[in-house]
């Protein structure tokens, strides 16, 4: 067994809740975009002022007017792609959640449902073994057993990469 690999998949049941709360996070921004209006972005430009060259408040230069008009186009620019580094991001949290989850789902019932409350419902060690009715060092060495079986499976896909 790769100590690497271990690592890499405590690490991963340990941020099992954390991965959750950032994937419902960035649903919601999916689902609720922080978006910057046409009409925001040109009305952040200071075209009715006067800049003591005389002229009148409220003229604008023909360059002011190119300004304006392209930050209509440069403004769904940057929505997009702020949208697309959200997208980005939660694909790849989601595929590493549901990777876990599925390689969890293949554990042995008792194993599979000592990763599933220790690391995804947070249960104490306590709770897990009172639910399982078996000692907490019982507990403790069935989630070890689940852990190996865990690493076994990842080092097995990544020697088909």
């Amino acid at each position: 067994m790769n100590i690497d690999t271990k690592t890499y998949v405590v690490g991963l049941l340990e941020s099992y809740q954390k991965r959750s709360k950032q994937i419902d996070l960035l649903h919601y921004e999916l689902s609720h975009p922080a978006r910057v209006s046409e009409n925001e972005m040109i009305g952040a430009l200071a075209l009715a002022h006067s800049d003591g060259s005389g002229r009148p408040g409220g003229h604008a230069s023909d360059k002011t007017l190119y300004i304006a008009l392209n930050y209509q186009d440069r403004t769904e620019e940057a929505n997009q792609i702020g949208a697309d580094e959200v997208v980005e991001q939660l694909v790849e949290l989601e595929r590493e959640q549901e990777r876990l989850n599925y390689y969890v789902s293949l554990l042995e019932g008792r194993q599979k449902k000592v990763i599933q409350m220790f690391y995804f419902e947070g249960k104490t060690p306590d709770e897990v073994a009172k639910t399982l009715q078996v000692t907490i060092r019982y507990a403790h060495f069935i989630k070890s057993k689940a852990i190996n079986e865990l690493v076994a499976m990842y080092e097995y896909v990544g020697a088909l990469r």
